[in-house]
């Protein structure tokens, strides 16, 4: 599995952590970002609904007013002549003045009634007079406290009828269907909702003699609406869609509003949503929030519109196109996200060279390494960075470097020496060996004259141990010349059987015969190798030799061949316990020995495996160890010869 740089490393942690941060940036800044365009806006139509409030009121005190200083004219103290009842030229007079002050101050309705409540002028409507008045709430409270009374409240088909036949169809509306407004069965509405105010009215001698009221039926009635249009909205539109509405409604639907439906007409007739309606209409709370209109949502907010009782009998509703704030939301996040990306990119390119920066002199370190584990010692750093640490780091690499270079040169002297040593010792040896193993076999072959049974026995004893011992100096000679460079090698074809393995088999038939192992040759006749005949005798000797030492005892031992791609194979198994994978670790390499149970039984230097493959590698071949079921191979591969 392939592992990643430092450089790496760093870049893809420290992209991590910006993207991390970036993230949360982002979804905080979003989230601040919405809920100041979100608190604003429903902030200024709350702001708004109080500017529409104001204007409400504004239109009710006026009305008040108008009521105020009308009752005070002259025309109407004098209307009662004593005990005598009401002046009928004085009426007649009243009655054109009354119709004047209603036209002129643009009023719908302006009528006055008895100190009981009975209508004696309706200007707008004069024939018909002598209705009671007494049961309506405002008029009532005049009767009853003599003092001036005003707000809103609803008005009778039947009472509208007789103030005027055109207000009663002014105030008739039919119910259209709205999107999300609460489910009815009336398909009509012929009451209105009207601002209206009454004053008592007395005589110069201060007896109280009438009511005069009047007042403005809200039905179709665009004036106060369009006036907090035009003053809180200033009559924009958005994607040619009015950014701000205003509406009064009766009960839950309106009867004057700016708000368009979809024919792009007012949106008389239609209703709230049956939330907005339970919230203000059933519970008498104002609503400030998101709301669906007629056909779009809005940033809006109600209040309930009551009458002089506390009753709830309409509302008032201003409303902003939620539209243009989304669109702005959207426009803030867009250019929002740009810097963030943006600042990602110059995040992580900063990081990109901040990662180099820190990586170069690691990168250095590390490749320095890699040298020096290849024999390159005294191999230096030249890195210098603003960092302390990497600098110790270069400097302690540094010395640790020249001090391998230092000690290496020391062993270099030192297997020099010893290398010598082996020579110079094994050298001597092989003399006196020569001598010894020539003396010992004439005296155990009868050359010197008979000896007995157990003379022979012991002199057997003694020839097997120079034999080991003479195998032993060879080998130590075969490292001398290994460790001094000197293992030259001189390659001809030769035949692998005959020239190789079969002089080797022949010589260590006598171990084998004595460990009653059978010694199978399956080599091919003819196959021939590219090789050094002395040094593949040594390689041959070791591996057969091995083979015997360590191998079962009646067991097998079986040499074969392949030949494989332009290379000769050569399998040389032995019937044994199966190579482990950690042994397989601690083979070839010198004086390395096995602790098994067959390899306590034999003595051995740990140079034979060692020597093999030095000998096989310095032919461009290799050897390794394969384990079998029952047994170990040693697969030799080397260059085929013609």
């Amino acid at each position: 599995m392939a592992s990643d740089t430092l450089k790496t490393r760093i870049i893809i942690s420290h992209m991590v952590v910006i993207i991390l941060v970036s993230l949360s940036i982002a979804v905080a800044g979003f989230y601040f970002i919405k809920k100041d365009i979100i608190d604003r806006a429903q902030e200024k139509v709350k702001n708004d609904l109080n500017a529409a409030r104001e204007v409400y009121t504004q239109e009710t005190k006026n009305i008040e007013n108008i009521i105020r200083f009308s009752v005070m004219r002259s025309e109407f103290r004098v209307l009662q002549n004593g005990t005598a009842g009401f002046d009928t030229e004085a009426l007649h007079k009243a009655g054109k003045t009354l119709n004047d002050i209603r036209v002129a101050e643009g009023l719908d309705i302006l009528t006055l009634t008895d100190e009981k409540g009975n209508v004696i002028i309706r200007s707008r409507n004069p024939y018909v007079i002598g209705d009671n008045q007494a049961q309506n709430e405002i008029i009532a409270k005049v009767l009853t406290d003599r003092k001036i009374a005003y707000g809103t409240q609803v008005i009778t088909e039947d009472q509208l009828l007789k103030e005027n036949n055109e207000l009663a169809e002014q105030a008739h509306m039919w119910v259209k269907y709205t999107e999300k407004a609460r489910p009815i069965t009336e398909n009509e509405h012929t009451s209105g909702l009207i601002i209206k105010a009454a004053a008592p009215l007395f005589d110069y001698d201060n007896n109280f003699i009438g009511v005069l009221y009047g007042g403005n039926l809200l039905n179709r009635n665009y004036d106060i609406v369009d006036k907090v249009k035009n003053v809180v909205y200033k009559g924009l539109e958005y994607k040619g869609k009015d950014t701000g509405t205003v509406t009064i409604f009766q009960n839950d639907m309106r009867i004057s509003t700016n708000v368009k439906d979809t024919g792009d007409n007012r949106a008389i007739g239609t209703r709230v949503s049956a939330e907005v309606f339970d919230h203000v209409l059933k519970k008498g709370l104002p609503w400030n929030g998101r709301a669906f209109v007629v056909n779009d949502w809005y940033k809006t907010a109600y209040e309930p519109i009551k009458n002089i009782s506390g009753e709830t009998i309409g509302m008032l509703y201003v409303g902003t196109l939620e539209q243009p704030f989304n669109d702005l939301f959207i426009n803030i996040t867009l250019t929002f996200m740009i810097i963030i990306i943006a600042a990602i990119l110059l995040a992580i390119f900063l990081s990109v060279i901040l990662a180099d920066r820190i990586a170069r002199p690691l990168t250095e370190i590390a490749d320095a390494a890699s040298k020096l584990s290849t024999g390159n010692l005294g191999v230096k750093v030249q890195s210098s960075t603003n960092l302390f640490e990497l600098n110790l780091l270069s400097e302690s690499f540094n010395e640790m470097s020249a001090k391998l270079s230092e000690r290496e040169l020391n062993l270099k002297n030192l297997n020099k020496n010893y290398v010598d040593l082996i020579g110079f010792v094994a050298h001597e040896l092989r003399g006196m060996l020569a001598s010894a193993v020539m003396n010992a076999y004439s005296v155990r072959d009868g050359y010197l004259g008979l000896i007995n049974f157990k003379q022979r026995k012991a002199v057997d004893s003694v020839t097997r141990n120079l034999d080991y011992l003479t195998a032993v100096v060879g080998k130590f000679l075969n490292l001398g010349r290994i460790e001094r460079d000197q293992l030259n090698v001189h390659k001809s074809a030769i035949n692998v059987n005959d020239e190789i393995f079969v002089p080797s088999i022949s010589t260590l038939m006598t171990l084998a015969e004595r460990k009653g192992i059978k010694v199978v040759n399956r080599l091919t006749p003819d196959l021939k190798i590219n090789a050094d005949t002395d040094l593949m005798q040594i390689v041959a000797n070791n591996l057969i030799g091995n083979a015997i030492k360590y191998g079962q005892e009646n067991g097998n031992v079986i040499i074969s061949s392949h030949n494989l791609n332009g290379k000769v194979e050569i399998d040389v198994y032995n019937d044994s316990e199966p190579i482990t994978a950690e042994q397989k670790d601690k083979l070839f390499h010198r004086f390395s020995r096995l602790e098994t149970t067959q390899t306590k039984k034999v003595k051995g230097t740990g140079l034979g495996l060692y020597i093999t493959k030095q000998i096989i590698e310095q032919h461009g071949g290799n050897i390794r160890i394969e384990p079998r079921e029952k047994g170990n191979s040693f697969i030799l591969q080397i260059e085929k010869g013609i």
